[in-house]
C-alpha cells in the first residue's frame, strides 16, 4: 500500500486482483468498488492471440474431415456398430 499527498488529503492506493469476464473486470475476494470508482488495470499476461503457424482453409478442413468420416463404420448406430463387431470377431 503506497501513500500520496494530495491537496492536504491523504490518498490510500491499493492493489486488487481479478479476472475479465466479458467486458467486465471482476475483482477476487469479494472485492467491490463504489460505482464511479476510476482505475487503472495492467494485464498481468500477455494478451495475444494464437495464430497456427499453417492455417487451413475451409476447404482442406472439409477435405479433412470426409477422410476421417471414410475410415468411421458405414453407421453411426451404436446397436448396429456392435453388431458388425460381433461379425467380425464371429468369422476369426
Amino acid at each position: 500500500m503506497a501513500r500520496n499527498r494530495k491537496d492536504e488529503q491523504e490518498v490510500t492506493l491499493m492493489t486488487y486482483r481479478g479476472v475479465v469476464k466479458g467486458k467486465v473486470i471482476a475483482l477476487q475476494d469479494g472485492v467491490a468498488l463504489p460505482e464511479g470508482t476510476r482505475v487503472s488495470v495492467i494485464p498481468e499476461e500477455s494478451v495475444t492471440a494464437h495464430v497456427p503457424e499453417h492455417p487451413i482453409t475451409l476447404q482442406e478442413w472439409l477435405q479433412a474431415a470426409r477422410q476421417v468420416r471414410a475410415q468411421l463404420p458405414e453407421t453411426s448406430d451404436s446397436v448396429d456398430i456392435l453388431q458388425q463387431l460381433r461379425e467380425e470377431r464371429a468369422s476369426r
